[in-house]
């Protein structure tokens, strides 16, 4: 059975796209853009594709869970709430409410989100928050000029004859902006990106000009100068609908057009660039972005942009004006946020909620409850954050993911994404409200968060004042929408099937009348120099933590992390520090330091470093352990981009550069969490396939580049050479490295070829094993160097029907059941390990579904053995299962990589002719 659904996309992006889910016999197949959609008309970003993986990720929590003596423990819903009643009801009596504090997101911004605070409310007003983490400065910046931020429908960008992207990354973060710009370049019409980075968006651009961080002021301001240069003002609208005109050309003249220039960092014909394209291109549609915003006089820029478009005359016209955001609460009836219904309680502020959580007095914070964010991760300053969730003594976690704050919660309660419920979403990047139609069933144990609330009131007095059935809800939050139009399609029943446009105009401000006190457009008067985060020969690079093009912040699981983030640098630059492409650096700041790995760039600004944000700390990336906590002038924003960094190789260390050999014997046997730590660490991986036709060509005679061994599993059978002839040369390298002190890991396959190289037999079992199976370290493994540094042992992955007896002069150092030597040394420093250590949930996904469909010929007898309720069950406990197994590979792979560090002399890590493995 096939159906195709309408919905919405929920995520934190402007574009939130009119999307089509493919469901196949109840299952979510496919999401593409819906080509109905009036705006985004069958546009759609890659993540859409990757967010079908997201919902059925194996990492993902779908029971509830309580954290009992440090380790999570599966419970039923009602006890989890029952947990949480409990507390809030104690912690009110004995503190008052502003104890809690209610730490809501922007991960989602439905309408039935409202309800959330709601509930909040009706307890009697319990702590929130101020400000924000993303586009609070842009707003409040943008009224300043015009008294109330009102952006030109996208649509309109049809009547643009040119456009300037300021800040702006609308191939990454704004989709459905894309097909609107590409018939703007084929109309003729010029595109030029201002933006530091020369991000994906350029290949959309006719010029990139890269402005100096923070100070897109200056070079609005050049612009406006050459503007006023060539008498190409708009002389009526400065004289009758604007306010501080003087004061604004005061600015201008008082600095020459190099000055300006020169503390914008761009050269006189990029400002003269902007000019012309203002003055002979006219209407120029202005579409900032959002890290225009992460500065903390962000407002002077964005004012100054503000002013370039009104002194040009494109504010007001059809194809013009400068456009930063839509307000996507507006459709709802905001009352039922319930801010009303107590006096003004506590807030603290979200650029600095760790700070402000520590510093928090009477009450002090006593309990968090977190919706729709991880700001152990996205917020800034983590190792405050961190310290301020770890002191608070009861955390509610709702969320999808054992992330960062996840790892901070006593109670995690499992949510459903948007393609398993039904509400209403409106964007801040167009005028339409979509539905968000329920498109599967939840998956295992998730609910909506309006369940979650509706069960969690049941236990409190104001019950009978907030349940009510879900489409009750959506009627009364979505009022306002339905009193725009029923004949126009604002009715509920209607939005189902199609987008709805509220009430907006296409081209603000038309009339040339502004909301401000005096009605008229207010220039930017004056400029605060001072600086934030002055640059210093010890930190000399601006931070750019942007948006990456696969994933929304941190909605990423942890396999999904590389080992180690990417940081980019200018080649000049890296050159100056003796850092070359790919080497392992320490990037620092005032605030903390991480590791990652150095790309170059030729083109990049000499004065920054950029790097993806959104990775998870405890995935070894986590950005923000370097950036300030601190608020911006205007907005109560987050300036992310006034962290200064330094960058330096990585100190030596003992596992630093190891050149390891791997052998992947599978395309679906890869070498997951095992050869990922080994990165982390600094190893250096060459990576040889035996399925490769020229491989045994290029395969090394002996050890002499490498410091260690690591050997893959895969389908093949240990035993036949005929099916797999490379396995007698392979075992004779596993013996040569053996013999000359390098370290050998074998896994699965590579265990069973261990075993034989060194003396033991294969032979297949009486079955498959199957599934995560606890087994038991012997008393040799206290103390072995690699298992004895990575116990307990917990229950690991078995996929094998093949074993084998243990070579002579072996250590077994785990034993199991069905298939007794687990895992073994031999000779100097080889391992063997039966059971996969390094099984991610890619791995793990990849061979349920081959095993299931029948798909690996050499398993499938076994597939009757295993009914759906064996994977219901596995499922369930499959997101603990692997954290506990993710931490003993990571253990048990550095332990190893240090035994091949151990060995540095032996393998001539300093040979004179300087030469490296390559790393693949």
């Amino acid at each position: 059975m096939k159906t195709i659904i309408p919905t919405t996309c929920t995520r934190d992006c402007p574009s939130t796209c009119g999307l089509l889910a493919t469901v196949e016999n109840g299952r979510l197949v496919r999401l593409s853009g819906n080509p109905e959609h009036p705006l985004t008309r069958g546009a759609a970003c890659g993540k859409k594709a990757l967010y079908v993986r997201r919902v059925y990720s194996l990492e993902r929590v779908t029971a509830p869970m309580i954290r009992r003596g440090g380790r999570w423990e599966i419970v039923t819903w009602d006890a989890a709430l029952d947990l949480v009643a409990e507390r809030i009801k104690t912690l009110i009596a004995e503190s008052g409410p502003e104890a809690i504090l209610y730490y809501q997101g922007y991960g989602e911004r439905t309408a039935l989100k409202l309800l959330n605070r709601y509930f909040f409310s009706l307890l009697g007003g319990v702590t929130t928050l101020r400000g924000s983490l993303c586009g609070g400065t842009g707003q409040a910046a943008q009224n300043l000029s015009v008294g109330d931020r009102v952006s030109h429908d996208p649509l309109d960008h049809a009547n643009s004859r040119s456009m300037i992207l300021w800040g702006r990354n609308p191939v990454s973060t704004n989709a459905g902006l894309v097909p609107i710009i590409r018939d703007l370049r084929r109309r003729g019409g010029p595109v030029l990106l201002v933006d530091p980075a020369r991000t994906r968006s350029a290949a959309l651009a006719d010029h990139h000009i890269a402005v100096r961080p923070g100070r897109d002021v200056f070079l609005a301001l050049a612009a406006a100068k050459l503007i006023l240069a060539a008498g190409a003002e708009d002389k009526p609208f400065l004289e009758r609908h604007a306010e501080g005109v003087r004061d604004f050309l005061n600015l201008a003249e008082r600095f020459s057009l190099d000055q300006l220039c020169n503390r914008a960092g761009v050269c006189e014909d990029q400002a003269q660039l902007i000019a012309d394209t203002l003055i002979t291109a006219k209407p120029t549609s202005i579409l900032l972005g959002w890290g225009l915003h992460r500065h903390a006089l962000a407002h002077q820029s964005i004012q100054a942009i503000d002013a370039l478009g009104a002194l040009s005359g494109n504010l007001g016209i059809p194809g013009g004006g400068v456009s930063q955001g839509f307000e996507e609460y507006g459709p709802y009836d905001q009352r039922f946020w319930g801010d009303e219904l107590h006096p003004p309680r506590r807030t603290l502020l979200m650029p600095r909620i760790g700070e402000e959580i520590l510093n928090a007095t009477n009450p002090k914070i006593r309990m968090i409850f977190v919706t729709a964010a991880n700001p152990v991760c996205m917020a800034p300053n983590t190792d405050k954050v961190s310290r301020a969730f770890r002191q608070t003594e009861f955390v509610v976690y709702s969320g999808h993911f054992l992330d960062d704050t996840a790892d901070h919660a006593h109670v995690f309660l499992p949510a459903t994404t948007f393609l398993e419920e039904q509400d209403v979403m409106a964007s801040y990047g167009h005028n339409y409200v979509g539905a968000v139609n329920k498109v599967i069933e939840p998956v295992g144990e998730c609910r909506s968060e309006f369940w979650m609330f509706q069960e969690l009131a049941r236990r409190f007095p104001f019950a009978s004042e907030y349940r009510r059935g879900l489409e009750e809800w959506l009627e009364a939050v979505c009022a306002p929408l339905r009193e725009q139009g029923r004949d126009q399609g604002g009715d509920l029943q209607a939005l189902r099937s199609r987008p709805f446009r509220v009430n907006a105009p296409m081209v603000p401000y038309a009339d040339r009348r502004f909301p401000t006190p005096s009605g008229k457009f207010r220039f930017l008067e004056r400029l605060d120099e001072a600086e934030p985060s002055p640059e210093t020969p010890e930190f000399p690079y601006t931070l750019l933590t942007v948006a990456p093009h696969d994933a929304i912040c941190s909605e990423r699981t942890l396999a999904d992390h590389e080992p180690l983030p990417a940081v980019v640098l200018s080649a000049r630059q890296a050159a100056g520090l003796g850092l070359e492409q790919g080497r392992l650096v320490k990037v620092f700041s005032p605030h903390g330091a991480v590791k990652a790995r150095l790309s170059v760039d030729l083109e990049l600004r000499e004065d920054i470093l950029v790097a993806e944000r959104g990775g998870w700390v405890k995935g070894e990336h986590g950005l923000n352990r370097l950036t300030r906590d601190m608020a911006s002038r205007v907005g109560d924003g987050c300036p992310y981009y006034e962290t200064r960094v330094a960058v330096a190789a990585w100190p030596a260390e003992d596992v630093q550069d190891v050149p390891i050999l791997v052998i992947e014997h599978s395309p679906q046997a890869p070498g997951g969490n095992f050869v990922k730590a080994i990165l982390r660490r600094g190893a250096r991986v060459t990576t040889l396939r035996p399925s490769d036709g020229d491989v045994l060509s290029n395969w090394p005679e002996g050890p002499e580049d490498f410091a260690g061994l690591v050997v893959l599993g895969g389908p093949q059978h240990a035993f036949d050479d005929a099916s797999s002839p490379h396995f007698p040369r392979l075992m004779d390298l596993m013996r040569a490295f053996d013999a000359a002190h390098r370290p050998v890991a074998g896994i699965c396959l590579g265990a069973q070829l261990l075993a034989r190289a060194h003396g033991g037999t294969t032979y297949t079992l009486s079955g498959l094993e199957f599934g995560f199976v606890q087994h038991h370290p012997t008393p040799a493994a206290g103390d072995d160097p690699v298992i004895g540094a990575a116990l307990p042992l917990p229950p690991l992955m078995e996929f094998h029907e093949d074993s084998f007896t243990l070579p002579p002069g072996a250590t077994l150092l785990v034993q199991g059941e069905a298939c007794p030597n687990q895992c073994f040394r031999v000779g100097r420093a080889s391992y063997g390990f039966q059971f996969h250590l390094e099984a991610d949930s890619r791995i793990l996904a990849d061979w349920l579904t081959l095993f299931r469909q029948g798909a690996i010929p050499v398993y499938r007898v076994y597939q009757d053995q295993f009914p759906d309720a064996y994977y219901t069950d596995l499922a369930r406990r499959l997101p603990l299962l692997l954290a506990d197994a993710t931490a003993f590979c990571d253990k048990a792979a550095l332990a190893w990589l240090r035994l091949c560090g151990e060995g540095a002399e032996a393998w001539g890590k300093d040979r004179e002719d300087g030469s490296r493995p390559v790393e693949a």
